[in-house]
């Protein structure tokens, strides 16, 4: 007990000590899909389509000392095909997230039913454990969260949701992929069910500050808020009773 418990002062003395510098740059994370256990609802798309359009997913983290900005990188001739638009949705990859370092929050700018939100997701409440492993040439240690997800009508249950993540304290900033922030280090790796984020190559610097653009267009609204206000409007367009 006593040594997880200097374990984890030793990390968070270090990543305060080390965040002293002003970090700078960009991550780019690969995004893979494990296989299917069943084809499930998925049945109208190959196996051979699905992990072509992984193939060609990557997305960037670009941050300075005061906010970041995650996207996908557009692939030029993929975004028409039906592979292509359900690999970007899994795992919550559609849209911008825009965070704050100063703040408990990312905002995602996302367009749902043909309407622009900007979604303020909370960060998640994780439990740091004391595995580690190696990622690149950084060592990461492993965090978890598990939630609720609600379900879309009465007649389905709620649906229990645990996202693991590996963060490294020696980048010495509270970043990572999607709104998973917050941690004493960057996320270099984001593991949700069978879809992953995992940092393939990084520029980082404490001498360039890049210019962050945060999102201003959309229905600003609270996540909470966001399912009851999808089903009204599924309701107005008469698809959802």
């Amino acid at each position: 007990m006593r040594f997880k418990i200097y374990l984890s002062i030793l990390c968070t003395l270090t990543f305060y000590i080390c965040s002293a510098q002003k970090w700078s740059g960009s991550i780019t994370y690969k995004k893979e899909i494990a296989p299917p256990e069943n084809q499930g609802n998925i049945v109208f798309i190959s196996n051979k389509d699905i992990s072509s359009a992984f193939d060609d997913l990557r997305y960037v983290l670009r941050f300075n000392s005061e906010a970041a900005l995650f996207e996908k990188i557009d692939v030029m001739g993929r975004d028409d095909t039906r592979a292509y638009t359900y690999a970007v949705r899994s795992g919550g990859g559609k849209g911008k997230y825009y965070t704050p370092l100063d703040q408990n929050y990312s905002l995602h700018q996302v367009d749902y039913i043909g309407e622009l939100f900007l979604v303020k997701r909370n960060h998640p409440d994780f439990e740091i454990t004391n595995e580690t492993k190696m990622i690149g040439d950084y060592q990461c240690r492993k965090a978890f969260y598990t939630t609720l997800r609600k379900a879309p009508n009465k007649d389905t249950e709620d649906v229990q949701f645990t996202a693991v993540v590996w963060f490294t304290p020696a980048i010495p900033v509270s970043l990572g992929p999607l709104n998973f922030s917050g941690l004493p280090g960057m996320v270099l790796q984001v593991e949700l069910g069978r879809v992953s984020y995992t940092a393939t190559e990084l520029n980082l610097s404490t001498e360039i500050n890049l210019e962050i653009e945060k999102p201003e267009k959309g229905i600003a609204i609270e996540e909470k808020d966001l399912a009851r206000t999808l089903r009204k409007m599924l309701r107005n367009l008469g698809a959802y009773n």
